[in-house]
Parts: C-alpha cells; structure tokens; sequence
C-alpha cells in the first residue's frame, strides 16, 4: 500500500473518552473547547496563527469535505488505482462498463450509517491530532498548566448537536453553531474571541464542478466564497439567514423529537436483516408487501436535518454538504443514536442479506463508488472505501459495528449508557426508557386509565379484536396509532425536497366551513443531488426510478381536533371512521430547497396540464395500528404495534389530487 494512505485508527493511545453534546463541552469543558475550535481553525486553514502545524494532506478540511460529494474525485488519503475486485472477462463488470469513479454514495443503502461511522472519526481523528500539537505549543509557554491541557487535547472527542433534544423546540440552534465569532478560554483563565470554525467555512479556491443552482431563486455555489445556511439569492450575501433556520428548526423539533423515539419501538420478533433494512436507510432494499414497523428510518430523520438545516446553502445538497462544518456535529449525533441503537438492538444487523425465497438475498449497489463494481454486494464485509484501518484493509459494516475499539463513546442519556454491560430484560428497559424519554409514551393513554385519555383528550372506543393481540400482551384500550406512509420518487424535482403534511380545519371532502386553522405535522424530506450530478450511484436510482420511503405519525392532539371538527361520536367510532374524516382534513405541500412550493394537495385539477405527473407526484397513505406492552405496564415491557390497517390513499383523485403550484 502506498504510503500516502491516511489510516483511520481513531484516537488510539488516549483511551476511550465521551463525544460530548457542543454546548458541554464549551460550558462544561473550556480547555477542550478552546483546542477543539483552534484546531478545526487550523483544519480548515484559517488565520495565521496556526501555520507550521503539519496536516497530512488528506486531512485537511477541503479533502476530508470532499469525501461526501463534489468534486467527485479519488480522495488522497486512498489513492491506490487497482481494485482486486474488477474482472474485465466478467460481464456484471463489462456490460455495463462500471466507472471506476463515481463518487462515494452511500445513501439508500444498507451501508449509510456504518459508512458514516469511520468518516466522523476521520475528522475527529485529524483534529485530534492537531489538538495535540496545540496543546504542547500552549503547555511550553505555561508550564503551570501543562498537565491540564495536556489531558485536554487527550480527552477531547468530536462533539455533536443533539437536534432532537427537547429544548430545541425553544431555543432552537445553539448560537455556537451560528455567531461567527466564538469566546474561547486561554491560559490564566483570560478569555479571547475568534473567527468561529463551525459557522461557515471560507474557500481558499471553489472545487472543480461547483455550479449555480437555481429554480427561480439561485443557490450560487460556484461564487459564494463560503459556505451559507438559508443565504439570499445573490452571489454576495453577507450571512447566513440563521433567523429563517431557527423558525424552521423550531416548527419541526416535536416531529423530529418523537421521530427520534420511535426509532426505538422496534419489537423483539423481527428477521434481523429486514428490521436493519427499514432502521438503516430510506430506500428499504427488501421490498414486501407486509412485515413494514412503519416507523421512520434513522437516513430519513437525517435527511430532514440536511434540508431544515441548509435552506438555500450548502447542507441542503448532497454535493456540497461536507463543506458545511455543522455537517460533522449533524453526523456525529446520526452516529450516536446508531450507537444507542445498536446497544439496545443487538440482534439485528444486515448481516449476509435478507430472506427472499428460500435463500439469502444479499443487498446490493448497483454502481457508484471508487471501489464498487456494477451491481456490488452490500453485506457485511463489503468494504467501506475509502476508509482504511490501520491494517491497510478497509473498514467494513462488521468491523464499525458497536464502540469497542473506536476509542470514543457518548454520555449517559435517560440512563442507558453505551458500553456498560446489560441483560435482555435490562435492554428492554433501555428501550422504554428512550422511548418516553423522545416523547413517545407521553403521547400514548396510560394501560391504567384509559377513558381520561392522555394530556386530557378522550379518545374513541377503539377496540382491537382479542385473537389479535400478541400472545402474553396487554393492548392499550382506545387507542390508534395513526401514520401517514410517504412514498416519493428521489429525483422528482431535480435536487432536495420536501412532503409537508398539514392539518386544516375545514373538511375539503365536507364542504364544511370553519374557523381557519392550519397545523403543522411532520414532514418528510428527499435529500436528493440534481439531475446533472456526477454522482454514478444516483444516476443509476434515477433511471431505476427510485422511491423514497418516509412515515409521518399523526399526534393524537391532532386525531382529537378531527373528532372535535366533525362531531364525531366518541362512544360509536371505529378507526375507518375517523380514518376518513383525518384523510378530509390532512394537507400536503411539496417545498424544494429554496424554500419555494413547487406542488400541493387541493381539489382536483380543471386542467390536466396543473396536474402533477403520475412519476413526480408523492403518494401517501394513511394506516394505523393498536398498541400493546408484553408485562401489561406501560414503563416496562416491550412495546408493540399490531393489527395494522391500511386506510387507503389520502390524495386519491377523488376530493383531492396534487397540483403544480
């Protein structure tokens, strides 16, 4: 192997230390603070103070950015040419001729979180080092406190921002992810302000193939000279809109919160390959008709944080995402709640595929990556390029999973800490604690008292059939779990985009009117690169037509609103009734990157030309379940959904159809 491979060991030799939430470790750890934002200064070549540090040429920021996207050439820190797995003589790699490069997407597959996982300590492994160094420069002129920073620049991990936390929905994003100046504590305690590194991040020279983007309003990636969030359609805006970025963050924080819950609602008898298919991507490789948990995939969750997070800027197109710097903070929390993940479900994993007919189907990528061939298995040890450990051989899916040897772990949160030994029934716990800790069992009736409802709203008599329920389960009396299914071409609108569901008062299959009222649900984003990508792998789904597969649960606030506007009678409803009247009430909207609506849901089109095209319009569908505990209580036990219906279309033609706007 050459010896310009840039290995990723991790921070190897400084012991396993927490990944700290951004607004700790500037409270609670300022030396750590201090070295980590003078060395993502440094990284990123910022300010002259930093010079004669020696950064491999691989880690540098631009390099490491790169990896994610544009400019679609082979990173530095793997430079090898020759792949042992091409065959001229072999037809799957000749017919079609796969490129030999086509950039490193990941996304849509069974491979983004654990490919993710050495790309965040690729950067955590280059400031690392830097800190270091840093440290030493610090220490030799303040030998008093040498040993502090010294431990500092040891224990310092990546940090990340915990989107889901519940006081997002308040405070929105962290302002030190926003000021372009941040205070850092300097030996003796004297505090001093400097060009704050995960606010933008400022071009020496734009990359090779960075164009203007534009659908009325321009994203104008080959002239701005840094990276912007929600920036103003001109060449020379002069911030980023972090006001527009707070209000978006802040609308959508309950939804992504209780998201984040239902990660962990997953039961104990799933086929462990299809349950990690629908956790891991968006995509869900394994298609079938049943067995789906309808709960939302951890890449879908993630792409919603890309769009909310990137307006008309950077972090909202996949080619250009690795140069935001909050890009990293974003996939460090993905990699924590992976973490989390795995530690209380073990047992499910890609494994050597899924089941399909008897056998074991393997996962495949059709073409894409430097190192994958047309139509490459995704198994568990396909190789993760372009990322070597220190072996020289690449990371793969088995070698990522879990903690152990990563050097790297995350603090204790609702009492489930990663790593600490557990039993079975302890996981289990773990799983309900995280679940009411995201907000997921507050939303539910108690099995105690259910006519009073939950937060005050008296549901109907749902009443799930008793040959139904899960043997050795109690199932929740009166209460549904409504989800609206949403299925969406990926290149429908030639970039990112996202389904916005809605909730309004007046009953459009009704006629009805009343008093205007027009809720927010949730959404469901498509993190999608533009038809003129160099992107091999999405040129490949795009002709493949590929879907996009996201849920967006319906709050239990807003099926009493339905009940409410209705005059639906509490005591004689059944779930197809209220299914209905919620279908009347439920709005959609089709937003693109810029913020613009390019399509919504309204009465049916009086010419065909405003309707949108069978291939470009989303298709939702709205089921529901009932809910059940394994022990009969609700702060134990497992958690299960069943008896699953399927309520139909909710843009079906008929009342309602999609429209250009």
């Amino acid at each position: 192997m050459s010896a310009q491979n840039y290995l990723i060991t991790g921070r190897k030799g400084t012991g396993v230390h927490d990944r700290l939430e951004i607004e700790d470790l500037q409270s609670k750890q300022p030396q750590q603070f201090t070295l980590f934002i003078l060395a993502f200064l440094a990284l990123q070549g910022r300010g002259d103070a930093y010079e004669g540090i020696n950064i491999p040429p691989a880690a540098r920021f631009p390099e490491i950015a790169g990896i994610h996207g544009l400019p679609f050439s082979q990173w530095s820190g793997d430079p090898a040419k020759k792949k042992s797995d091409f065959d001229p003589e072999d037809p799957k790699d000749s017919q079609p001729v796969p490129s030999r490069f086509g950039g490193y997407c990941n996304h849509g597959s069974v491979v983004f979180p654990t490919w993710h996982r050495p790309y965040v300590m690729a950067i955590e492994q280059a400031i690392g080092d830097i800190a270091v160094e840093l440290a030493k420069r610090i220490s030799a002129n303040n030998a008093n406190e040498a040993t502090q920073w010294h431990d500092a620049a040891q224990a310092l991990r990546f940090p990340f921002w915990d989107w889901a936390a519940e006081k997002v929905a308040t405070n929105g994003v962290p302002r030190v992810l926003t000021d372009v100046k941040v205070d850092i504590t300097m030996p003796g305690g004297t505090t001093k302000s400097v060009d704050n590194p995960l606010s933008y991040y400022k071009f020496k020279t734009i990359p090779a193939g960075f164009e203007d983007e534009s659908t009325g309003t321009v994203a104008y990636f080959q002239q701005w000279q840094r990276t912007f969030r929600y920036a103003a359609s001109t060449p020379t805006p002069t911030e980023s809109g972090d006001k527009q970025l707070n209000a978006t963050i802040k609308q959508d924080a309950k939804a992504i919160r209780q998201n984040v819950g239902r990660l962990f609602t997953f039961d104990d008898d799933g086929v462990p390959a299809l349950v990690w298919d629908e956790f891991s991507n968006h995509t869900t490789q394994s298609l079938r008709p049943t067995e789906y948990y309808n709960i939302k995939s951890l890449e879908s969750i993630h792409d919603t944080m890309h769009n909310l997070i990137g307006g008309n800027g950077h972090m909202s197109d996949p080619d250009y995402a690795g140069f935001d710097p909050i890009f990293y903070l974003h996939h460090c929390n993905v990699d924590r709640l992976l973490a989390l993940w795995e530690y209380v479900y073990p047992q499910y994993y890609m494994g050597d595929g899924y089941p399909d007919q008897g056998g074991i189907a393997p996962f495949t990528q059709s073409r894409g990556t430097y190192d994958l061939v047309y139509n490459a298995k995704l198994i568990g040890s396909t190789g993760l390029a372009p990322f070597r450990m220190e072996n020289s051989q690449y990371w793969t899916s088995d070698k990522t999973r879990f903690l152990a040897d990563k050097y790297y772990s995350y603090p204790e949160v609702a009492g489930v800490k990663v790593g600490r030994e557990i039993n079975d029934q302890q996981r289990i716990q773990a799983r309900k604690s995280l679940q009411k800790f995201y907000g997921v069992l507050e939303a539910m009736p108690t099995l105690a008292s259910p006519k009073s409802g939950v937060h005050g709203i008296k549901l109907p008599l749902f009443t799930p059939s008793a040959e139904s329920v899960p043997k050795n389960h109690t199932a929740v009396p009166d209460y549904r779990n409504f989800v609206v299914i949403v299925q969406a071409n990926e290149f429908a609108f030639n970039g990112p985009y996202s389904i916005d569901v809605y909730f309004d008062a007046v009953a459009n299959s009704h006629g009805k009117s009343q008093a205007k009222d027009h809720i927010f649900i949730g959404t469901v984003a498509v993190f999608a690169r533009p038809d003129h990508s160099d992107c091999k792998g999405c040129s490949t789904r795009r002709d493949a037509g590929s879907i996009v597969r996201g849920v967006v649960p319906i709050p239990l606030e807003i099926v009493n609103k339905v009940i409410e506007t209705d005059n639906i009678d509490r005591e004689g409803a059944s779930e197809d009734v209220v299914a209905a009247a919620l279908k009347s009430h439920l709005h959609g909207i089709i937003v693109d990157r810029f913020g613009q609506k390019v399509g919504g849901a309204v009465g049916n089109p009086t010419e065909e030309d405003d309707a949108l095209k069978k291939a470009t319009a989303p298709d939702l569908t709205l089921v529901s379940s009932a809910a059940a505990f394994s022990d009969g209580e609700q702060g134990a036990g497992t958690l299960k959904w069943f008896d699953w219906k399927n309520h139909g279309r909710v843009f079906d033609g008929g009342h309602r159809a999609w429209k250009a706007l």
